[in-house]
């Protein structure tokens, strides 16, 4: 992890936000119809884990990007496979292709621009107060 000066609130934020998705994932509240290619719920997929693969680049130096996005997408992977077992959910392939689009483009936003993003919030945030 990169030297912050808050880093539980970005680590539990993060976390947070990992918890919500997995609720949301598991929730019989939530459910889609089987094996339908809903385009709104394939790109809701890949903004979370577009945005999750975001917050946690901003953790951890560029190097370590790769290592951050394989465990993005075994967490998707994960949870498809948790709703394979639920009689209330369905496990559906074009998830998992959509949680990659979104973890490919965070990945690939984070390697180019965002890595480290909450130690430069920091810094700015210093300066101001």
């Amino acid at each position: 992890m990169i030297q912050l000066k808050y880093p539980l609130f970005w680590l539990l934020s993060g976390w947070v936000f990992v918890i919500a998705v997995i609720f949301v994932s598991v929730s019989p509240i939530v459910e889609f119809a089987a094996f339908n290619v809903n385009w709104e719920d394939k790109t809701l997929h890949a903004v979370t884990y577009f945005l999750l693969m975001i917050w946690f680049s901003g953790l951890y130096k560029r190097r370590h990007q790769v290592v951050v996005a394989v465990f993005v997408m075994a967490l998707g992977f994960f949870l498809e496979m948790i709703q394979l077992r639920l009689p209330y959910r369905y496990f559906e392939p074009a998830d998992l292709v959509a949680n990659g689009i979104g973890v490919l483009a965070g990945l690939g936003l984070s390697l180019w621009l965002l890595a480290g993003w909450c130690q430069r919030i920091e810094g700015r945030l210093r300066y101001h107060a």
